[in-house]
């Protein structure tokens, strides 16, 4: 079984609200607690309720979380200078 796509995207928010911040031993927990817990959905949603569509809303949850995250990183980019295109006339 692969990890959940939600639970990927989910990392990857996290990673770009932490930036520069975040040190390989958290990713690692990161990436240990996403597998665990994937497996132990993908395991258990489909006993508990056969007709439930996991990978519908795995891929709905994913595309809105990779939404936040390129909101995220839309956010954190410095918009260019506006006044460096300009040039003067009456100067």
């Amino acid at each position: 079984m692969s990890d959940l796509a939600s639970l990927t995207a989910a990392q990857n928010m996290l990673t770009a609200i932490a930036g520069k911040h975040e040190s390989a031993a958290l990713k690692n927990d990161l990436a240990l607690a996403s597998t665990a817990f994937s497996l132990v959905i993908q395991t258990m949603v489909p006993r508990l309720d056969p007709k439930f569509d996991l990978s519908g809303v795995d891929a709905g949850v994913a595309a809105g979380l990779n939404g936040f995250t390129a909101a995220i990183t839309a956010a954190g980019t410095p918009l260019e200078d506006a006044t460096s295109t300009e040039t003067t006339v009456n100067a």
